[in-house]
């Protein structure tokens, strides 16, 4: 190994020539001069680029939580992201504002013009009250609900309807208001010209207090009760002691111009400045002949937007609000503490030992170490990607050059890197396990262990070419080392050797990038979030998906009140899981768990181009918590109590659809067409806007609730018609739930053809057609079936013609040549008694044969009588004691004359069966002339049919089965037998009444039908 690659450790000279070096460039006196309010206090501002309005006179805080603010050229509000201009309902801007005032009926806006309006809401229309009076400098509020103004011109007082001006007789001797003020004891302090006054609560008069200020500007009151006044000239500040207003006031020069003064809720004085930015009094009350005894100044040198502040404000969270020349500035507490590393150090992985010093590596700079004393730099200057803290308490860093380990304050090189450096040879992780054993991960290179000073690479564990080198790396209490792997692969190495750990023991959270190991169970953490592993499988934490979570890079266990909160770094921040809500979310997945946010600005401090160095947090042995951030390493104490916060208040703020802006004054009713919907959204948390994190759901669409991290808008897409209910809740940075969820009730119409109406018509409308289809199909049948019955008929007409004169008319001639042949034969031949008798027996054969005509071609004089015909058929029984009945339902009418004769035979047959073959005690004959349909039953309580004769289908001559069926098919009727052998028998038939019926019937008699039928009709 050549000289440039030894240890820094061994050339003692240039250590320390290196080290008296690295003192000089990165000490506190070679920095540039830092304020002590940027250590201690998080500033934001707002200028022209940010649409920040600029002079802002005046500032105030509505009951809804939104900042107004009052400018030179109108009013404006504030939501902690955008600025809104105020305009009235027609449109038009106030114009300049010199005074602003909050109460329980709305805003009081004072105006240079001499208008005084009351806002009351944004819908309706200011109410404009013009006194006329010049500028209005300042408005008050006494506890009686008066409303009090100090206007160029004088003193005014609103009595709930009217403004009144105070004059001499009301005590007030100037001819000018400056300023006003209600102190803690509700005790009004007016300033004119020269004077102070004050009111007593309950009385009607001013007092001269005998303070003489010449024009006060304003008034403020300090903790201990004392009165604060900015005189005139604006170089010196009064204080009063209001126990005992007529002492002389205590004069403090400044030596500047003071434009506005605040007592915050610490009891710090805050004085804006023209032109001297922002002055911070930590004891108002140390003063002497020249001034304050020390104060803090913060300017523009510090990111103040301008030097020339006017307004100061402390909003209901406790930030510091300033209006400058140029914009808006907010000051806040800062949780997150600055370590004090160099602002320019990149590529930071930080470690800490066992005695509390917090040991930070870097690419660009040497290796640092912070305690109690300070920021120490080593004589080590190498790139360092890794850094592990040994079983033992020691410091292990690893990086491009080699590896180190600490030796009380000296570092030791232990050696250099198993392979040639490359640009690709970076330190992934690095661990020390209880046997000193060295294991580290290099980037496209590999596992490697140092044993005995020799390097030992292992093999990869399996085949895929992202899985070559472990990207995270842990030792667990049990000694087990673990190595997380890309693509969802967890390693582990213990006494009985290797095991693997993917998706097939529960593991699903992408590239394992952290870890942490207790003595019960570890944490992991990756690129979809978190698991937890009790020691056999791996449980999912349900995180919100909302992007916040993606891509942890450290994970940091802290024993709490409620067991054990977890600190969680990733691609989001850095949050506080509690415990409380980790078990809940462990026990149930639904659970939305609430999170806390410290970090509001997310991702490391790291070179793009560089491999991310780790670790990024440390917990140190006094339980302080450090993490990389780009701002810089800061910290915080996690027993440290959380800062009272208000509820955010969230509101719903728009609603757009397909590009179209709609209206929330009234539920809004969407159209059948809209295909894409955005809802927008917000909270009101003027201090930390940026850490609000919101759920929503949609009533009547959505199962649970969504999850949407910092986003302020939700959106749907193809939503079907109905009732909707959309629901939005906001939580602020720490875990704070608005009290009340923000609501939009709104409908989808039904598009036309799926408008229930609609359908249920079109329904109709189908059953309609097919009604009238079936009908034209049956009355088609019907037709083709009457057409053939007629032609039948037609036909045995014809029959009965051609017999009547053809073979009667023959049979009659021939019979009366036989007859003059008889009569020509003597009376005693025996011939002539054969003829004779031949001849009676064919007029009986004429006579027979008549009939059967007559019966062929008058049938239908019989069809109207078929119970009669039905009734004669009792002959077919032998027997007295068998019961026969013939019943009829409806008004008898006549059949067609086929349909008629084809009954009676099919009737015949079935009475028939009952009395010879069934052996029937009972036969029941049912006729219904309903107009729809005729029906015909014949039901007997015999022996019943043979089963083997109602499924054959073969001839069965004395049952007659397979006639009755084919005379129900000549006529189109319906032939349904049922039996039961032992249990009788039933015959139906049923036949469409424009088949059945030779005649259509009368109307009255077919709506008397219809209506029985009706009545009949089962349920």
């Amino acid at each position: 190994m050549d000289a440039s690659r030894q240890p820094l450790a061994s050339l003692p000279c240039l250590g320390i020539v290196l080290g008296l070096f690295c003192l000089l460039l990165f000490s506190p006196a070679a920095q540039a001069d830092r304020s002590v309010l940027t250590q201690q206090l998080e500033h934001r501002r707002w200028a022209h680029n940010d649409d920040s309005p600029s002079q802002i006179g005046a500032l105030a805080e509505t009951r809804d939580g939104y900042l107004w603010l009052g400018t030179h050229d109108s009013l404006y509000r504030f939501d902690g992201f955008k600025f809104t201009g105020y305009h009235t309902p027609n449109g038009r801007d106030l114009g300049i504002v010199s005074s602003l005032l909050t109460s329980h009926v709305g805003l009081w806006v004072g105006q240079r013009n001499g208008r005084i309006r009351l806002i009351t809401s944004e819908e309706e229309p200011p109410v404009t009250f013009d006194l006329g009076r010049g500028v209005i400098y300042a408005l008050a509020q006494t506890a009686d609900g008066r409303v009090w103004a100090a206007a160029n011109d004088g003193l005014m007082r609103f009595d709930g309807k009217h403004w009144e001006q105070l004059g001499s007789v009301d005590g007030f001797l100037g001819s000018n208001a400056y300023s006003l003020f209600v102190d803690s004891s509700d005790r009004l302090w007016v300033a004119d010209e020269q004077r102070l006054y004050y009111l007593q609560p309950g009385t009607k008069m001013l007092r001269d207090s005998g303070i003489r200020s010449n024009r006060t500007r304003q008034m403020s009151q300090a903790p201990d009760g004392a009165l604060w006044l900015i005189e005139g000239d604006h170089e010196i500040l009064l204080r009063i002691e209001t126990d005992n207003p007529q002492q002389q006031a205590t004069r403090i020069p400044v030596g500047e111009p003071v434009n506005a003064m605040l007592f915050d809720q610490y009891g710090y004085l805050w004085l804006s400045t023209a032109g001297g930015g922002l002055l911070r009094v930590t004891n108002p009350n140390d003063y002497g002949s020249e001034g304050f005894n020390s104060s803090e100044r913060f300017s523009s040198r510090d990111g103040l937007s301008s030097d020339f502040t006017r307004s100061l404000f402390e909003d209901s969270e406790g930030s510091l609000w300033i209006g400058t020349h140029n914009g808006l500035d907010r000051l806040r507490e800062r949780f997150l503490l600055p370590a004090g590393f160099p602002a320019n150090a990149q590529n930071l992985a930080l470690a800490a030992d066992d005695q509390g010093n917090l040991w930070a590596g870097s690419s660009n700079l040497p290796v640092m170490r912070l305690n109690e004393d300070g920021l120490h730099y080593l004589a080590l200057r190498t790139p360092v990607s890794a850094i592990s803290k040994a079983p033992n308490g020691s410091v292990w860093l690893a990086g491009p050059e080699g590896i180190w380990r600490s030796i009380d304050d000296q570092m030791q090189k232990i050696s250099a890197l198993p392979v040639e450096r490359e640009l690709d040879s970076s330190v992934r992780t690095l661990l020390i396990d209880h046997q000193d054993t060295l294991w580290l991960s290099l980037n496209r290179q590999g596992l490697y262990v140092l044993r005995q000073g020799q390097w030992q690479r292992l093999p990869a564990p399996t085949n895929n070419p992202a899985q070559l080198m472990p990207v995270s790396s842990g030792l667990a209490p049990d000694g087990r080392r673990w190595f997380g792997y890309r693509d969802n692969l967890l390693v582990s190495h213990d006494d009985q050797g290797e095991h693997h750990w993917s998706d097939t023991d529960g593991l699903d959270i992408g590239h394992v990038t952290a870890m942490a190991h207790l003595s019960s169970h570890s944490w992991f953490g990756g690129q979809r979030g978190l698991a937890r592993f009790d020691g056999t499988r791996f449980t999912t934490l349900p995180l919100p998906d909302n992007g916040l979570f993606d891509n942890i890079y450290a994970i940091i266990p802290v024993a709490s009140e409620h067991g054990e909160d977890l600190w969680v770094q990733g691609k989001g921040g850095i949050f506080q899981l509690p415990a409380e809500e980790i078990e809940q979310a462990l026990k149930t997945s639904q659970h939305h768990i609430i999170y806390r946010t410290y970090d509001l600005q997310g991702g490391l401090a790291n070179d793009p181009q560089q491999v991310l160095a780790l670790p990024t947090a440390a917990l140190t042995t006094q339980g302080k918590l450090w993490f990389v951030t780009r701002q810089g390493v800061v910290g915080l104490d996690p027993d440290r109590a959380i800062q009272k916060s208000t509820p955010p208040k969230v509101r719903i703020e728009s609603m757009v659809v397909d590009g179209e802006a709609i209206s929330l004054k009234t539920p809004p009713t969407l159209s059948a067409s809209s295909k894409r919907l955005a809802i927008g959204y917000g909270a009101l948390s003027l201090s930390t806007p940026e850490g609000l994190h919101f759920l929503y759901r949609l009533d009547g669409f959505d199962n649970d609730w969504h999850s949407a991290g910092r986003q302020r808008e939700a959106t749907y897409t193809g939503l079907p018609a109905g009732d909707y209910r959309f629901r939005v809740r906001a939580l602020n940075q720490r875990g704070i739930a608005s009290e009340q969820d923000a609501e939009l009730s709104f409908s989808i119409d039904q598009v036309f053809y799926r408008h229930p109406l609609f359908i249920l018509a079109v329904v109709l409308v189908m059953l309609v057609m097919l009604h009238l289809l079936y009908r034209s199909n049956m009355q088609r049948a019907s037709e083709r079936l009457r057409t053939r019955l007629e032609e039948r008929h037609d036909e045995r007409e014809r029959i009965a013609r051609e017999l009547h004169d053809t073979l009667l008319q023959g049979v009659q001639g021939l019979m009366l040549h036989v007859q003059a042949a008889a009569d020509s034969l003597p009376a005693d031949q025996p011939a002539r008694s054969k003829l004779e008798n031949a001849l009676d027996r064919a007029d009986q054969v004429i006579a027979e044969g008549r009939d059967r005509v007559r019966n062929l071609r008058h049938i239908q004089d019989a069809s109207a009588d078929l119970p009669k015909t039905l009734r004669e058929l009792k002959h077919l029984h032998g027997h007295t004691d068998i019961g026969y009945h013939v019943d009829i339902e409806g008004i008898p009418c006549p059949l067609h004359p086929v349909v008629h004769d084809e009954l009676c035979q099919l009737a015949r047959e079935a009475v028939s069966n009952a009395f010879r073959h069934a052996m029937a005690s009972s036969v029941h004959v049912q006729l219904d002339y309903n107009p729809r349909q005729f029906s015909l039953r014949i039901s007997d309580d015999g022996q019943g049919i043979p089963t083997k004769h109602q499924q054959s289908d073969e001839s069965v001559d004395h049952w007659g089965l397979r006639g009755m069926y084919e005379r129900a098919a000549k006529i189109g009727a319906i032939l349904n037998i049922e039996s039961t052998p032992g249990h009788g028998s039933q015959v139906q038939l049923s036949l469409a009444g424009s088949l059945a019926y030779h005649q259509p019937q009368p109307r009255a008699k077919r709506w008397l039908q219809w209506k029985r039928f009706a009545k009949s009709s089962p349920p």
